[in-house]
Protein backbone atom coordinates (compact mmCIF):
# COMPACT_ATOMS: atom_id res chain seq x y z
CA UNK A 1 0.00 0.00 0.00
CA UNK A 2 1.13 3.06 -1.07
CA UNK A 3 2.21 5.87 1.77
CA UNK A 4 -0.10 8.56 0.89
CA UNK A 5 -3.01 6.00 1.28
CA UNK A 6 -1.95 5.22 4.35
CA UNK A 7 -1.21 8.52 5.52
CA UNK A 8 -4.49 9.65 4.08
CA UNK A 9 -6.75 7.18 3.58
CA UNK A 10 -8.33 4.85 -0.27
CA UNK A 11 -10.66 7.64 -0.52
CA UNK A 12 -8.00 10.40 -0.88
CA UNK A 13 -7.98 10.89 -4.86
CA UNK A 14 -4.81 12.44 -5.98
CA UNK A 15 -6.53 13.16 -9.63
CA UNK A 16 -3.84 11.34 -11.57
CA UNK A 17 -2.11 7.71 -11.81
CA UNK A 18 0.39 7.15 -9.51
CA UNK A 19 1.50 4.07 -11.24
CA UNK A 20 2.04 6.14 -15.20
CA UNK A 21 5.01 8.31 -13.01
CA UNK A 22 7.29 5.87 -11.60
CA UNK A 23 9.79 8.93 -11.34
CA UNK A 24 7.40 10.33 -8.46
CA UNK A 25 8.42 8.90 -4.95
CA UNK A 26 5.64 8.56 -2.33
CA UNK A 27 7.10 10.34 0.52
CA UNK A 28 3.87 11.26 2.34
CA UNK A 29 3.14 11.43 6.24
CA UNK A 30 0.49 11.82 8.03
CA UNK A 31 2.57 14.16 9.90
CA UNK A 32 1.70 16.47 6.95
CA UNK A 33 -1.65 18.17 5.36
CA UNK A 34 -1.70 16.37 2.55
CA UNK A 35 0.35 13.88 0.45
CA UNK A 36 3.71 14.56 -1.24
CA UNK A 37 5.61 12.79 -3.85
CA UNK A 38 9.37 14.13 -4.50
CA UNK A 39 11.53 13.28 -7.96
CA UNK A 40 14.93 14.62 -8.69
CA UNK A 41 15.57 16.08 -12.18
CA UNK A 42 18.99 16.95 -13.11
CA UNK A 43 20.42 16.67 -9.87
CA UNK A 44 18.00 19.13 -8.02
CA UNK A 45 15.03 17.50 -6.28
CA UNK A 46 11.42 18.73 -6.37
CA UNK A 47 8.25 18.02 -4.02
CA UNK A 48 4.83 17.96 -5.61
CA UNK A 49 2.48 18.65 -2.94
CA UNK A 50 -1.27 17.37 -3.78
CA UNK A 51 -4.03 19.05 -1.25
CA UNK A 52 -7.79 17.93 -1.30
CA UNK A 53 -9.95 18.16 -4.51
CA UNK A 54 -12.67 19.61 -2.19
CA UNK A 55 -11.50 23.50 -1.50
CA UNK A 56 -13.20 23.52 2.35
CA UNK A 57 -10.97 20.10 2.81
CA UNK A 58 -8.12 22.80 2.71
CA UNK A 59 -5.65 23.88 5.59
CA UNK A 60 -5.70 26.88 3.53
CA UNK A 61 -8.20 27.49 1.16
CA UNK A 62 -6.42 30.05 -1.20
CA UNK A 63 -3.56 27.04 -1.74
CA UNK A 64 -3.99 25.14 -5.02
CA UNK A 65 -4.59 21.70 -5.48
CA UNK A 66 -1.37 21.30 -6.68
CA UNK A 67 2.06 22.36 -6.39
CA UNK A 68 5.48 22.12 -7.34
CA UNK A 69 8.56 23.56 -5.23
CA UNK A 70 12.19 22.81 -5.50
CA UNK A 71 12.97 20.59 -2.60
CA UNK A 72 16.76 20.58 -0.33
CA UNK A 73 18.05 17.23 0.59
CA UNK A 74 18.94 17.17 4.19
CA UNK A 75 20.39 13.50 4.02
CA UNK A 76 22.13 12.02 1.03
CA UNK A 77 21.44 10.65 -2.63
CA UNK A 78 20.72 6.82 -1.12
CA UNK A 79 18.46 8.27 1.52
CA UNK A 80 17.41 11.67 0.85
CA UNK A 81 15.80 13.36 3.09
CA UNK A 82 13.68 16.06 1.98
CA UNK A 83 12.19 19.72 2.84
CA UNK A 84 10.64 22.37 0.75
CA UNK A 85 12.98 25.22 0.22
CA UNK A 86 12.02 28.74 1.31
CA UNK A 87 11.82 29.89 -2.78
CA UNK A 88 8.43 30.02 -3.81
CA UNK A 89 6.44 27.52 -5.98
CA UNK A 90 7.49 26.77 -9.07
CA UNK A 91 4.19 25.27 -10.43
CA UNK A 92 0.51 25.83 -8.91
CA UNK A 93 -1.96 24.23 -10.65
CA UNK A 94 -6.08 23.65 -9.61
CA UNK A 95 -7.07 21.10 -11.98
CA UNK A 96 -6.66 17.37 -12.39
CA UNK A 97 -5.92 17.51 -16.32
CA UNK A 98 -3.51 20.44 -15.60
CA UNK A 99 -1.48 18.35 -13.50
CA UNK A 100 -1.59 15.05 -15.91
CA UNK A 101 -0.74 17.55 -18.85
CA UNK A 102 2.20 18.46 -16.25
CA UNK A 103 3.47 15.03 -15.01
CA UNK A 104 3.29 14.21 -18.98
CA UNK A 105 5.63 16.73 -19.97
CA UNK A 106 7.85 15.92 -17.37
CA UNK A 107 8.03 12.14 -17.63
CA UNK A 108 9.84 13.08 -21.52
CA UNK A 109 12.63 14.22 -18.95
CA UNK A 110 12.57 10.83 -17.70
CA UNK A 111 13.63 9.21 -20.65
CA UNK A 112 16.14 6.61 -19.85
CA UNK A 113 13.56 4.93 -17.19
CA UNK A 114 13.97 1.27 -17.92
CA UNK A 115 11.47 -0.24 -19.27
CA UNK A 116 10.10 -2.45 -16.44
CA UNK A 117 9.12 0.77 -14.59
CA UNK A 118 7.30 1.78 -17.79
Amino acid sequence: MNSYLKAFGNLFELGFKLSEYPFLVDQSDDNDMCPSFHFELDSVYYILWVDHAAVEKREDESHRRYTVVEAENLGDDEYPELQTKASPALVELEAAADIVLYLNELKKGFGAIPKLWQ
